[in-house]
């Protein structure tokens, strides 16, 4: 007979803690997901609102304010163009940077 895949010799408890951790492991990455999602849509939703008001970065655009009522740390007194051109971007970047580790990891 031919090799015995490991999944078959698996006991109960092993195989509901196996699909326990796939199920974490996928919530969590569609989590993150969805939140990079979020900050690209809400990028370009800033993009253009600056673009129409002819780069008047004096009026708040007022996307922000989610960010803040689901937590004070995104309070960073940071002004409407480095929010813009500077904080968003780079927290895009870190999101998709550290979400293809937690896939290269899965490997």
């Amino acid at each position: 007979m031919g090799k015995v895949l490991p999944i078959v010799t698996m006991g109960f408890t092993q195989m509901l803690t196996l699909i326990l951790k796939l199920f974490i492991i996928m919530v969590t990455l569609g989590a993150i997901i969805l939140l990079i999602l979020h900050q690209i849509v809400t990028q370009v939703k800033e993009y253009a609102f600056y673009k129409n008001n002819g780069w008047d970065f004096s009026i708040d655009s007022g996307l922000d304010k989610i960010e803040e009522r689901i937590g004070p740390s995104y309070a960073y007194g940071l002004t409407n163009w480095q929010r813009l051109y500077l904080f968003r971007p780079f927290y895009i970047a870190l999101l998709i940077f550290v979400t293809s580790l937690m896939i290269v990891s899965l490997l």
